[in-house]
């Protein structure tokens, strides 16, 4: 009988032999697999965070430009102001220069009225001087920004000048 028993378990042995390896391999194959998932989970776990780090960074740079936008927009406003101010200064000194060459023309009419022949070609003179004057005043509205300085000390020194000459002449 004891060989029958061990017979028996030994027969038992190598037939759940290769069930249990069958078994173990299946458990092994699921133990990898959930591994797998887990690690899985954790990278997508990773990126979700990245993602949402993300959008964070994207948010604030929304906020920043929306920012900028707005002084971007508040700069154009004050260039604008700033443009209308230039153009009713420059009107201001058209009309201020226009007045400035009556008083010039009055001057030289009282020139032009003296009977001696040096008053007379003193005022032709000068009227061709006023009228170089006037040319350059005509091109006001095409002076740039840039080269107004220098336009409006040209003009100024011309109106000084023959303003000078003109007072000698009639003294």
């Amino acid at each position: 009988m004891r060989t029958t028993l061990w017979t028996s378990m030994i027969a038992a042995a190598l037939l759940t032999a290769p069930a249990c390896k069958k078994t173990d391999a299946s458990a092994e194959a699921m133990d990898k697999a959930s591994d797998e998932a887990k690690t899985a989970q954790a990278g997508v776990n990773r990126q979700v965070k990245d993602v949402n780090s993300e959008m964070k960074d994207v948010t604030k740079d929304q906020q920043a430009m929306a920012k900028d936008q707005a002084d971007v927009a508040k700069q154009q406003g004050e260039l604008t102001a700033a443009q209308a101010e230039l153009a009713q200064a420059r009107e201001r000194y058209t009309i201020a220069a226009n007045q400035r060459l009556a008083n010039l023309d009055q001057k030289l009419q009282v020139l032009d009225a003296k009977t001696d022949a040096k008053a007379k070609a003193a005022a032709a003179k000068l009227r061709i001087r006023r009228d170089e004057i006037a040319v350059r005043l005509g091109a006001i509205g095409g002076q740039v920004q840039g080269g107004w300085d220098a336009f409006k000390k040209e003009v100024d020194d011309g109106f000084d000048r023959l303003d000078k000459d003109v007072s000698d002449a009639l003294k």
